[in-house]
């Protein structure tokens, strides 16, 4: 029996880094595997149920202590006697989780590069060389995620693939979604899925919707997911008179069912890895208008439009939205999206084909030593 303990160096809830460790795991033939996971922090109620329904074991250990943090995992290492272990993040901070996997004995570390940019740059440039010395397998989302945290170094792109079923188009569920949050079907619903942090750049999403919501007021925008700039952004939505346009529906479970529901998906951040949610919203037959800071490899389907994010390109945003849905009215929503989803696997996107590739990269280190 293979052991692998999967760590994760943000915290087991509804977001990015976790949905690719839940999907691989629930898609990837276990047969002579013993998976556990590491979580920073105690995971939100929506991951303990999965942990429990999996009969999976997890560990928290709590990164508030460093040197404490360090110590437990080179303890639970050298206890459990891990194979390998696969620790996924955004930087070269995973230099911390190297180190105590290779003091804790573990002779195959992996580790798997989520983004392109990191919001602790002076600790990155301090801990690469340690970070390099000791990571023997890179793997990234995609290839600017790779080329940023591994430099020249050799890494595998393991895509961060989908259930492709899941996202099968239904009038149905987009009329009940709609109706629960109070859509009326004349109005184009913009959507954005993301963490209520600066990478995310919420103001400037705002900013966007308050210029399409001059231009045509029969326009909402619905934020999914929470954070710990969403009072924030509460506060500028009712500053601005945009209260009851802008709908702060929280962490869901459900994020096919409401890009269904959903006309246009906004994505402006200031940078990116291979963000999930946008491969999602492109199985779900939805336009994307995203920043050109993030790479355009994940136009897999020819969905979506690259803008700057400037504040002289605003007016550009709103003009293209409304140019954006004006097309999808006339076009067939089940067509598109049945037509991006084959485009999507054969691009490798599907979390069947990658999770396959996954239990390779296990197995291939196991054999070669």
């Amino acid at each position: 029996m293979i052991k692998i303990l999967v760590i994760n160096t943000v915290r087991f809830k509804l977001n990015g880094i976790s949905a690719v460790i839940k999907n691989y795991y629930q898609a990837m033939d276990k047969d002579g595997f013993e998976f556990e996971f590491l979580a920073i922090d105690t995971p939100s109620i929506e991951y303990q149920k999965f942990f429990h329904e999996n009969n999976c074991i997890y560990h928290v250990i709590t990164k508030k202590n460093i040197l404490k943090y360090f110590v437990e995992i080179v303890n639970l290492c050298r206890k459990n006697k891990y194979d390998i272990v696969h620790i996924h993040g955004n930087s070269a901070n995973m230099a911390i989780e190297l180190l105590a996997a290779t003091f804790g004995g573990v002779k195959h570390r992996i580790t798997h590069s989520h983004n392109t940019a990191t919001l602790h740059p002076m600790m990155h440039i301090l801990l690469y060389p340690i970070f390099s010395a000791l990571c023997n397998f890179r793997l990234a989302c995609g290839s600017k995620a790779g080329k940023w945290l591994y430099r020249n170094k050799p890494f595998t792109v393991l895509k961060n693939g989908i259930d492709l079923e899941k996202y099968l188009i239904s009038e149905e569920v987009r009329n009940q979604y709609r109706k629960g949050l109070n859509i009326s079907k004349d109005y184009i619903l913009i959507g954005h899925i993301g963490n209520f942090i600066e990478q995310k750049n919420h103001r400037y999403l705002i900013d966007i919707f308050e210029d399409v919501h001059k231009k045509n007021v029969n326009t909402a925008l619905v934020l999914i997911s929470d954070g710990i700039l969403m009072g924030e952004i509460k506060k500028d939505v009712k500053k601005r008179g945009l209260k009851d346009s802008v709908i702060f529906l929280g962490k869901t479970l459900e994020v096919e069912k409401y890009l269904q529901a959903m006309d246009i998906f906004l994505l402006p951040s200031l940078y990116e890895g291979m963000p999930v949610v946008l491969i999602e919203a492109q199985a779900s037959g939805l336009p994307c208008l995203i920043s050109n800071t993030i790479s355009n490899e994940v136009d897999i389907t020819g969905c979506c439009r690259f803008l700057p994010i400037t504040s002289e390109t605003i007016p550009e945003w709103s003009k293209t939205i409304i140019e954006m849905t004006n097309t999808l009215k006339n076009k067939e929503r089940t067509e598109i999206a049945n037509e991006n989803r084959r485009k999507i696997r054969l691009n490798g996107y599907d979390i069947k084909q990658n999770a396959n590739i996954l239990r390779q990269v296990y197995l291939k280190l196991i054999r070669e030593n």
